[in-house]
């Protein structure tokens, strides 16, 4: 390397020749789904293979009207792609204004760059704050570095000259100028995990269901598919082709095609609204999670208060020398809100040489620089010096009270000066707070702020428990954690602290949601269940959060916690129909095998039932405002509406086997009564999860029945329904009415509801 390497860094030149080799710092992220990923997942799938495997079947059968549903496929299939490629091209966007940078020195001229645009060898200056993007070598300065994203440790770790940072690490304290010495898969990171913005997995009960589901389907379609057809070929003497369509037709029902594809429509359209508003949802799945955030952590600056700090006046105790404070402002250079208001108004007259810099450390709350064998120092005032006066302590209370930021100003550990800042609420904050409690969700304030201060804006903010407040400092990992419940307001906390509390919140049974912006709040973000960033957030923070507000608007926090609701609430409702069909047709081929004659459908018929019943109503009611807190696992929810129906409709095709037996329905109208119950049965199952009913809905339930009016009365031959004799179609109703009649008291059963509690800790 050249010896002018340290001031001007790699020259242009150097930069192509690395691009050609590939010696580039592209990492692949494999939580995003491009495009070519959003059509290969949704044309190659286990249920549309599947319904391909069941639609040539139906070829070998010759009844080729009954391949109908691979209409319903291929009409979802291209639905899904549609939505998904268009929330993906509105949500990269924001990704690339949310993009990791880093500081790098090119032909002597500094400039921030994305991360994936680092080249070996390429010269980076790092400082307090930043994640590092490729491992490093240090050339100079030292850094305090958390390597908790590698380590899982929340320990500082030092670095000086000749020490390797290894990318995913996060500075904490200092500056230093280093060397790339890997990029892209050399990266340690990458060879211990093919994730670098978060080490695990977003926790979702909604994920584990569907993946439930789609496993027990798996495992059970083929064997009772095959058992099925087995009895009705050799055991009730069908011909072939009616033996294999009746399997066929139990396999079609088995199948809950349209409940990931909507559920999978249902989050991207989700985070598609949110980025209307500037919030970038970096993981879909964290959108069910929010939507279960009871208690919401939040910090005082930049969330309550706009972020935007102003010194007001400088209350001096003695005289010094303004100018050493100045300089150390200057030289420290901190990029963040504090940093620039005391750069705003400290302005050196002239450059002084500093015998050391201390960085500022959100755990010692403070910076400052050796000069002239005295030690000057800015931050906290009972972190920055050995005493403070009565006559001290009044006037510090007296700013804190009236909502100001106060910061000391020490000499040798003498509080010497008091700086006055201002920082002022956030516009409709009052608003936001009164929602937010409104909704019932908790809130907690946690900051490492003076307590008299955060009471003060609190208090302005219209928070309603301003006064139940704690400071923390000092306080052990048990005692902090035996008063998270007690307070509202935690003063003086250090990051260490924050991990606690997010923890004895968790462990009370509360799901956590947390807004930070800095690094010390990195290690909390990742313990709480659902994490918030501004999007002037240091980026380790944005890096690790699950939404980012970009705009840095805390008041979209109504429309994020509204629109998880609303996509959560309304997959739970609308995948009641899909899992009533799929319950209906697994019990129907188990009682078909012991007890039924046959299979009481056709699968043109399930198709009928499906597209009118349940992909239609489903589809439209999950664009529905529904905002309210969403309770229970999302499986038991799910089932406690879908097993009631799809029993109720069992027990009436059990009655109608009985009535086929004394002769009081012919033999070859089953399928279609059997029909005609289940639609009718099912009709009412979705006017019961419409409830509470508007117009709207009204709209989608007319549609419905005229559906349903139309194909019993002139298009009884597409869906092999036969024309009933009168008593049977009376039969039919009288079942219905049973039928509708035992749904809403299966509903009611204890029995019922505490089996279904048995898997609500899970799902």
């Amino acid at each position: 390397m050249k010896d002018d390497y340290l001031t001007k860094g790699l020259s242009s030149l150097d930069v192509l020749e690395r691009i050609k080799k590939g010696q580039v710092n592209v990492l692949e992220d494999e939580t995003i789904k491009t495009p070519a990923m959003i059509i290969f997942s949704n044309v190659f799938n286990l249920f549309n293979a599947l319904n391909l495997f069941l639609a040539l079947l139906v070829v070998l059968s010759g009844h080729f009207r009954n391949m109908l549903f691979m209409g319903v496929v291929i009409t979802n299939t291209v639905i899904g792609i549609f939505q998904e490629i268009r929330s993906y091209h509105k949500l990269n966007k924001l990704r690339l204004l949310n993009a990791p940078h880093a500081t790098i020195i090119r032909d002597g001229q500094e400039a921030k760059i994305t991360g994936d645009k680092i080249v070996l060898d390429d010269l980076l200056r790092l400082g307090i704050g930043q994640e590092v993007l490729s491992d490093v070598i240090v050339l100079n300065g030292e850094v305090l570095v958390l390597e908790a994203m590698l380590t899982g440790e929340s320990d500082e770790i030092y670095k000086q000259k000749g020490d390797k940072i290894y990318a995913g690490s996060i500075i904490t304290k200092g500056e230093a100028l280093c060397k790339v010495v890997a990029v892209g898969q050399d990266n340690y990171i990458s060879h211990i995990a093919k994730k670098v913005k978060r080490a695990k997995r977003q926790p979702s009960r909604l994920r584990d269901a569907l993946d439930f589901i789609v496993k027990m389907v798996a495992i059970i379609i083929l064997p009772l598919g095959i058992l099925l057809f087995l009895k009705q070929y050799l055991i009730s003497g069908l011909d072939l082709d009616d033996a294999l369509l009746q399997s066929v037709a139990s396999m079609v029902g088995m199948i809950p095609e349209g409940l990931v594809l909507l559920t999978s429509i249902a989050l991207s359209v989700g985070a598609l609204n949110l980025s209307f508003k500037n919030t970038l949802v970096q993981e879909l799945y964290s959108l069910e999670t929010l939507a279960r955030v009871d208690v919401l952590c939040l910090d005082k600056t930049g969330t309550l208060t706009s972020g935007k700090m102003e010194v007001l006046k400088m209350e001096k105790f003695e005289e010094f020398n303004e100018d050493v404070f100045a300089n150390i402002v200057h030289e420290l250079n901190d990029q963040n809100a504090t940093g620039e208001a005391l750069q705003n108004y400290f302005k050196p007259q002239k450059k002084i040489h500093l015998d050391r810099l201390i960085h500022f450390s959100s755990r010692d709350k403070h910076s400052g620089a050796g000069y002239n064998k005295d030690l000057y120092l800015i931050g906290a005032c009972q972190f920055i010096c050995d005493k403070i006066s009565s006559f001290q302590k009044a006037r510090i209370d007296h700013y804190a009270e009236m909502g100001n930021r106060v910061i000391g100003l020490s000499i040798n550990k003498k509080l010497v000066a008091l700086l006055i800042i201002k920082d002022e609420l956030r516009p409709n904050v009052k608003k936001t707070l009164a929602y937010f409690l409104d909704q019932g969700v908790d809130l907690k304030i946690i900051s490492g702020d003076d307590e008299t201060t955060i009471r003060s804006i609190a208090q302005s903010a219209g928070f309603r428990s301003y006064d139940k407040s704690l400071n923390c400092l000092g306080l052990k990992e048990d005692e902090l954690k035996d008063k998270a419940l007690d307070y509202a307001i935690f003063a003086r906390v250090n990051p260490d602290q924050k991990i606690w509390l997010i923890e004895a919140l968790k462990k009370s049974g509360h799901t956590i949601g947390m807004v930070g912006d800095g690094v010390n709040d990195v290690m909390a973000l990742k313990e709480a269940d659902f994490s918030i960033a501004l999007g002037s957030a240091m980026e380790s923070a944005k890096n690790i959060a699950n939404v980012v507000l970009l705009d840095n608007d805390f008041n979209h926090m109504i429309a994020i916690i509204k629109e998880g609701r609303r996509v959560i609430n309304n997959i739970q409702r609308t995948a009641t129909l899909f899992l009533t069909k799929t319950l209906l047709s697994i019990i129907l081929a188990l009682l078909a095998i012991v007890v039924l004659t046959e299979f009481p459908f056709a699968p043109i018929q399930l198709t009928l039932l499906s597209s009118l019943l349940i992909g239609m109503p489903a589809f439209f009611l999950s664009f529905e405002h529904n905002y309210d807190l969403v309770k229970g696992g999302f499986l038991s929810s799910v089932l406690k509406k879908a097993l009631p129906c799809a029993l109720s409709i069992i027990l009436a095709v059990l009655i109608l086997e009985v009535l086929i037996k004394l002769n009081m329905v012919k033999a070859e109208h089953v399928n279609t009564m059997a029909t005609l119950i289940s639609a009718l049965i099912m009709y009412v199952n979705v006017a019961r999860i419409s409830k509470p009913l508007n117009l709207f809905r009204i709209l989608i339930l007319s549609f419905a029945f005229l559906g349903l009016f139309l194909s019993f009365i002139f298009f009884r031959e597409i869906f092999y329904l036969e024309a009933l004799t009168l008593n049977e179609i009376i039969l039919a109703f009288i079942l219905s009415s049973a039928g509708v009649f035992i749904m809403y008291r299966l509903d009611r059963l204890k029995i019922i509801k505490h089996l279904i509690s048995r898997i609500d800790e899970k799902y």
